[in-house]
């Protein structure tokens, strides 16, 4: 199994830029350059600076899913992420294709919601922990700096 990083964090606090980050300097590595695949998994994400595996936008959109629905837009990722849960096989044929050295990072929405109000995300990695990356995983939580600058805004 390859091994995986699961970038998590509120909206806003860097996600995305630090899975390009990560890419861009895994590949200007002269001697130890890893190959670093970064998927999207947030079904409302618009742009990307790093060049992208696989999107949940194939499967589904937050875009699509209000217009269709009539949803707002976290009623729509709440849809977008129920439907990946139901379509758990799209999601495993694209974690195959990667070979034991190669290395994902998953971009993963930033509506805290998903993690703590709703099991979604919960049960998404326990099924990966199912498929046999338990060992291979590890979870990066990304904070806007200025809330480790401001107590009351920590706690």
């Amino acid at each position: 199994r390859c091994a995986i990083q699961i970038v998590m964090g509120p909206a806003g606090s860097g996600k995305s830029t630090y899975c390009q980050a990560i890419q861009e300097h895994c590949a200007s590595l002269s001697k130890r350059k890893r190959r670093v695949h970064v998927a999207n998994l947030d079904p409302a994400a618009e742009y990307f600076g790093y060049d992208v595996a696989f999107d949940i936008r194939d499967l589904v959109s937050v875009e699509e899913v209000m217009e269709e629905l009539g949803l707002g837009p976290n009623g729509g990722l709440i849809y977008c992420m129920e439907y990946l849960l139901e379509n758990l096989s799209w999601f495993q044929e694209n974690l195959d294709n990667f070979d034991d050295d190669e290395y994902l990072i998953l971009d993963c929405p930033g509506q805290l919601e998903l993690y703590t109000h709703v099991p979604i995300m919960r049960r998404i990695i326990d099924t990966m922990r199912s498929w046999g990356y338990e060992s291979s995983m590890v979870g990066v939580f990304c904070v806007d700096a200025t809330f480790l600058c401001d107590t009351s805004k920590f706690i």
